[in-house]
């Protein structure tokens, strides 16, 4: 007999059990009324990002934006390398700073 393994979702955690996020980028989740990371699945880091500068009335740190990226990869993630969890690792590249600063 046969078992078929259920496939592994990544866990749900509350956005302030984030160890990894600083307060401010836990403040930026709360502001757009997200509380686990259940809610980041499947979304686009960057658009949160867009919204809460809308929701804040200017341009946020873009620190934030790197947590935000941070947060959807561990959302998306069943077992989440700790390197790519430091908002760092999800800075913009030269080559996409080059392009903004052209414009």
């Amino acid at each position: 007999m046969l078992f078929k393994r259920k496939p592994k979702e990544p866990k749900n955690v509350k956005i302030a059990d984030l160890a990894f996020l600083t307060p401010e980028a836990k403040e930026a989740f709360r502001v757009l009324e997200i509380e686990e990371t259940a809610q980041l699945r499947d979304k686009e880091a960057d658009n949160f990002y867009l919204d809460y500068c809308v929701e804040s009335g200017g341009v946020a740190d873009r620190v934030i934006l790197y947590e935000m990226r941070a947060a959807v990869y561990f959302a998306n993630t069943v077992k989440p390398d700790e390197k790519k969890l430091r908002w760092w690792f999800w800075k913009d590249t030269i080559a996409n700073q080059d392009l903004d600063e052209d414009e």
